[in-house]
């Protein structure tokens, strides 16, 4: 073993039926490793345990009492071994790994797409062509009533909610959404990209002065606004977390959408990621005044510029896939469906302030992903109202008994 004490890092998890047994998927999204690493289900609560403060004969007992299985040394040590090997405990091995990636990330000319080629086609005709059939078969008439009955003239679309979710469940939602925001895209001289951080800490902006890639070039990153940023969160603040940049997908899967409806233009840019919301940490209260100067610093620039402030962030995850005991029937969904659209109706108001307070009265039961981002771009935008444009209901195992929720909102001044 490399650590006496081992400690498992934070690490996407999510239970899945793989070669007809139920196992626990960990997906690193710092991609250092390569491919699942699968745990079956009599193995997975050792991971619970691995929290830096047990040696091998502590994790063995530990195991003992919470499973009533008795695990020999051998087995301990191949099992943290195993996760060693895969990058996905927090130890030397980790940290050194991390810095060679850094090195080659910030050597590269701009921050190449992660998922293209496998999410979406990496060549730009391809996937223009496969845009193209999204939004021709996207019912955007169905979208609401922001650009409709002549409002287009005196209504500018100052904010969206898109989701992050894969193509290929999250198609129509991202095309009804964001063909209605073609004309706000085209206009603005700058676009803030807030995104969902799965594994930033709580509270946390992370920049990059990297450039976004898509198949059809880069999405320049302002890096005055970077440095304006960097002058109130400090280098550490702001850059500590930027590894998570390089795999994370919810700035990504956006601005692929900016993109395409900027024409391919090298649209400017100023993408963020936002670590978990400090409401809905236990105990949690806005008291972050870094965080909250940063947020006034970025308001400042949307009142002096025509900017477009787009949140990354997918809504509910529910069922066993996120570890809750039973699926989903009809009924289940439909009242998740109630409670999405009533935390959508009070972030419609455009008010930050309520949306905090109902995200502390109401707590965080459907693990909403995208609670930092929206609620952020609320408090940077100026006073606006949202109008829910999209909605679905995603599957997320084979047996739709577990969900992710998104939906698209389009905020007006």
């Amino acid at each position: 073993m490399n650590q006496e004490l081992p400690k498992l890092r934070p690490l996407s998890l999510h239970w899945v039926n793989w070669q007809g047994e139920e196992v626990l998927s960990i997906q690193d999204p710092l991609r250092l490793g390569e491919g699942y690493f699968m745990v079956p289900r009599p193995i997975a609560p050792m991971l619970a345990i691995l929290d830096g403060t047990r040696n091998a004969d502590a994790l063995r007992t530990g195991f003992l009492l919470r499973t009533g299985i008795q695990l020999d040394s051998s087995q301990v040590d191949a099992f943290i071994e195993s996760l060693d090997d895969a990058f996905l405990l927090d130890n030397q091995r980790f940290q050194g790994a991390i810095a060679k990636v850094m090195d080659n990330y910030h050597a590269g000319p701009f921050r190449p797409s992660s998922l293209a080629g496998n999410s979406y086609p990496s060549n730009g005709d391809e996937l223009r062509e496969a845009f193209d059939d999204y939004c021709s078969n996207a019912n955007a008439d169905a979208g609401g009533q922001v650009l409709k009955d002549g409002d287009a003239g005196s209504k500018r679309i100052a904010g969206l909610i898109s989701p992050h979710i894969d193509y290929n469940r999250g198609w129509r939602t991202y095309a009804e959404t964001w063909q209605l925001a073609h004309k706000a895209v085209e206009d603005a001289e700058l676009i803030i990209l807030l995104g969902t951080d799965h594994s930033g800490s709580p509270g946390r902006l992370t920049l990059t002065r990297q450039d976004y890639a898509t198949p059809w070039g880069q999405l320049p990153t302002d890096t005055s606004l970077v440095d304006g940023l960097v002058e109130i969160l400090g280098e550490d603040g702001a850059f500590q977390e930027e590894v998570h940049h390089i795999g994370e997908h919810s700035v990504e899967l956006a601005s692929v959408w900016l993109h395409y409806f900027a024409g391919g233009k090298p649209k400017r840019m100023l993408p963020i990621l936002c670590g978990v919301d400090e409401i809905l940490v236990e105990n949690g209260t806005e008291t972050n005044g870094v965080l909250q100067d940063a947020l006034s610093f970025l308001a400042d620039v949307v009142a002096e510029q025509n900017t477009l402030v787009v949140a990354a962030g997918d809504l509910s995850h529910v069922g066993p896939a996120f570890s809750d005991s039973l699926p989903l029937d009809l009924a289940g969904k439909a009242r998740i469906r109630t409670s999405d659209e009533e935390w959508l109706e009070v972030a419609c108001t455009g008010s930050s302030g309520r949306l905090a307070e109902h995200m502390r009265s109401q707590g965080d039961a459907t693990r909403i992903c995208g609670a930092s981002p929206i609620r952020y771009m609320l408090a940077i935008l100026p006073e606006t109202r949202g109008e829910v444009v999209a909605y679905d209901q995603c599957p997320a195992d084979e047996q739709f008994g577990s969900l992710v929720s998104i939906a698209g909102v389009l905020f007006t001044e």
